[in-house]
């Protein structure tokens, strides 16, 4: 193999799991033996198991997504809130299945991609808070449209230049 093929097929081991990858002292540093305890078994998936776990998790995430917007219309704010927030939380997760966890969690805290992480992370939590506790329908549409453009955003980093393309659309649409 040439250089750049054998550099492509460290690079996807490595994003698969199939590799150990130089570790980074970082914010996470810490907590990898944690990480690699509780979810050994990830270990253990074969290459199909894995893709079938994204496929079934990130399906869920869409079909629990939907179902949540369903239960907006009938005016259940509760379980719309849960069921929606459990929508994106169960997408976000689905890539577990791809490159195990504690690749999964290093990549959420990375330089690019923190912020929308946080913000993504936090209005997930408060879509729930404003269901339950404050039983606020508008913050809590709020909330979840938040959810929704910084889970898109988050989305948007793992694409490359997909950012940009989507800043300089808006600006052009802006602009009109």
């Amino acid at each position: 193999m040439d250089g750049f093929a054998k550099g492509a097929k460290k690079k996807w081991q490595r994003m698969l799991g199939q590799e150990d990858e130089v570790e980074e002292q970082g914010i996470l540093g810490d907590i990898r033996g944690d990480v690699d305890t509780c979810c050994g078994k990830y270990l253990k998936l074969t290459y199909k198991q894995r893709l079938y776990g994204f496929v079934y998790c990130f399906a869920l995430g869409c079909i629990f997504g939907i179902l949540g917007s369903a239960l907006v219309a009938l005016g259940k704010l509760t379980a719309f809130a849960v069921c929606y927030s459990i929508g994106t939380i169960l997408s976000l997760t689905s890539s577990l299945f791809l490159w195990g966890p504690w690749h999964q969690m290093k990549n959420m805290f990375k330089e690019t991609r923190w912020i929308a992480t946080l913000v993504m992370l936090g209005s997930i939590i408060l879509t729930i808070i404003a269901a339950v506790v404050w039983k606020s329908v508008a913050l809590c549409i709020i909330f979840a449209a938040i959810q929704f453009l910084a889970f898109g955003w988050y989305c948007l980093t793992y694409i490359p230049y997909g950012r940009a393309i989507v800043k300089n659309c808006a600006t052009s649409c802006c602009n009109v």
